[in-house]
This record gives structure tokens, C-alpha cells and sequence, in this order.
């Protein structure tokens, strides 16, 4: 069987002035004078000892032929490059970089903007009256999916007194807070269903629909509420 006979022609090549790898025009001729020393004596490139130098010069070799324009002569002298590459198992074409693509730019925090910061007015012809004296009043409608009895709804909200007190908050800059409707009072199980993502409702809960006779902190007993409530999400 016929064995590759190491005889590598280094010497003159490693005495030149230019590097292994040409990056210019000048250096064309240089190029040519070294394949047509391979291709005079093809076989000692296969010698794993002068795999380093082949490769490095060949590599090099096919990105400047690249760089250089990658047609004509240039094209030619880049496709011989591939070629030899390709019988000795080495890659002249660099890989790919990869450019990660940017991340995503973070949703904006959700925000309490729509809502009012004074009492709505109890007298207002914006309200609706619903079953058992519950009123409501949607501000802005909102979109997608409704609540559904039961749901847990994330939102931003505040409740007044009808004298203009108000008795508990839940607003920009904080994170809006979320509940299980089920364990709420009244008035919220009656009036949140049906509002959307988005939306803004004000609610007119009469006591019974309320805290009742009991006493709460900042609710005296038999105390009409007004809230408004913007819903962020439900599940």
C-alpha cells in the first residue's frame, strides 16, 4: 500500500520575509510560489507534522482571497483553498459568527394611570344601578377576556367614605395587589365580573353589600362605600 513520504520543501518558505498568511495584493505572487510548490510535491502535506503549517497558511490563504474580492483570480485561489481543506479534513472558511440577538425590552410596569385621585361625585349621572342598590360606572372599558366569578384579580384601587374619606389604597408607584374575588366582600363579587384588562370601574356599594354594622378600621358601621378599581389581570 502506498504510504505518503514526508517530504516537506519548508525550508525556503520559512526563510521568507512575508508571514504564512499573505493579507494583501503584494503578497499574490508569494501565494503562487507556494502552490506551485504544493502542488509539485502534493503528498508530504498529508504528514500530520506539517498539518500546522498547511493549515494555517491555507486558512489564511482562503480569507484573503476573500477579502480580496472572491472573484477572478482571487475566486479561483479561494476555491483551491476550500479544496485542499476539504482532502485534509481541515476547514479554511471560519465559522459563522454567532450575534445573540438583543433581549427583549422588559413589558413597562403596569400603572394606575386613568384613575382619579378625589371622591367621585355619589350624584354622578355615569352611574348604573344594579342588582340589590349595587351602582356601577366603567371610566374605561378595557379588552380581552372578562372576569368570571371566582377569578383572582390583580389590580390598583382605592376606597373612599361618601364624606370624602378615603379608607384604603392601592396605587402607583407600588405594584398593584392581587385577590381572590371569593374572598371579598359583597359589592366586589357582584360588581367586578365583566370588567376587562385595562379597565377602570367605580363601585357604589351600599352597607349591606359592605362591611354592615360591623366596625373596621377607618369603616364605621353601616357605611356606604365608593371604590374605584383598575384591573390589571385576572386568572
Amino acid at each position: 500500500m502506498k504510504t505518503h513520504q514526508f517530504r516537506p520543501r519548508l525550508d525556503k518558505l520559512e526563510e521568507r520575509d512575508v508571514p504564512a498568511t499573505f493579507s494583501s495584493a503584494a503578497n499574490s505572487a508569494f501565494a503562487a510560489q507556494v502552490l506551485q510548490s504544493f502542488s509539485a510535491d502534493f503528498e508530504w502535506m498529508a504528514h500530520p507534522s506539517a498539518r500546522p503549517f498547511v493549515q494555517e497558511f491555507f486558512t489564511g490563504l482562503y480569507q484573503d482571497s476573500m477579502a480580496a474580492g472572491g472573484i477572478g483570480v482571487a475566486g479561483m485561489t479561494a476555491e483551491i483553498a476550500q479544496h485542499i481543506g476539504s482532502w485534509l479534513d481541515f476547514n479554511v472558511v471560519p465559522p459563522p459568527i454567532f450575534i445573540a440577538p438583543p433581549p427583549l425590552p422588559e413589558p413597562p410596569a403596569p400603572t394606575d394611570a386613568g384613575m382619579t385621585n378625589t371622591l367621585p361625585d355619589a350624584n354622578a349621572p355615569q352611574w348604573v344601578l344594579q342588582q340589590n342598590d349595587l351602582k356601577t360606572w366603567d371610566v374605561a372599558v378595557g379588552a380581552g377576556d372578562p372576569v368570571v366569578e371566582g377569578d383572582s384579580i390583580t389590580i390598583f384601587y382605592q376606597g373612599w367614605l361618601v364624606n370624602g374619606t378615603s379608607f384604603d389604597s392601592k396605587r402607583s408607584p407600588d405594584a398593584p395587589t392581587t385577590f381572590e374575588l371569593n374572598n371579598l366582600i359583597e359589592g366586589w363579587k357582584q360588581g367586578i365580573p365583566g370588567m376587562m384588562p385595562g379597565g377602570i370601574r367605580r363601585l357604589y356599594v351600599p352597607s349591606a353589600l359592605g362591611y354592615g354594622a360591623a366596625d373596621r378600621a377607618g369603616i364605621p358601621a353601616n357605611s356606604d362605600l365608593i371604590f374605584e378599581i383598575k384591573l390589571i389581570s385576572h386568572t
